[in-house]
């Protein structure tokens, strides 16, 4: 296709501890699995957001593979997904 970035096979990156952890939120989610491709770093607000560039697969037929930009939060001993956003590459 024309006009669209393929995305290659990149390995997963190395995270830190304490970001492997936050990135634990992810395992068992149904419908699409994620692979860290870069850890931005951390924010500390109101708890601590984790920032990544991650790949997304949904399981859909045909596959689809997006690069997204996503936030974990970690308040209170709990992990939960901020979505951001979302730009689909092939």
């Amino acid at each position: 296709m024309f006009g669209k970035i393929v995305l290659e096979n990149y390995k997963a990156c190395q995270l830190p501890q304490e970001a492997a952890s936050a990135w634990s939120v992810l395992d068992g989610l149904v419908g699409a699995s994620y692979k860290p491709l870069v850890y931005v770093g951390k924010q500390v607000v109101n708890g601590t957001l984790y920032w990544f560039v991650a790949e997304q697969t949904l399981i859909t037929y045909p596959t689809i593979r997006r690069v997204i930009k996503l936030a974990i939060k970690h308040q209170d001993e709990e992990y939960s997904l901020l979505a951001s956003s979302i730009e689909e590459i092939i």
